[in-house]
């Protein structure tokens, strides 16, 4: 398993975004962001408007979008 390190904004939001998430808004100091599951579940997820995003801050992330830890590595 890789080891968890501090992400950049910009990379966490091009993850997500690849991954078909979209911006539904930004207010204060985070965005709001959220894709529908092939079960027509929403997935939504907060990114901090933060240059570096801590590792606890990234394993919530990975976790409310369901993706692999390695797609964040």
């Amino acid at each position: 398993m890789t080891k968890l390190v501090p992400l950049q904004r910009h990379k966490v939001m091009k993850i997500l975004k690849n991954n078909g998430f979209g911006i539904t808004r930004e207010g204060g100091r985070h965005t709001v962001i959220e894709r529908q599951d092939k079960n027509g579940i929403w997935l939504t997820t907060f990114v901090p408007r933060h240059n570096e995003i801590s590792i606890g801050v990234v394993q919530e992330i990975i976790r409310q979008t369901g993706k692999d830890r390695e797609e964040f590595y």
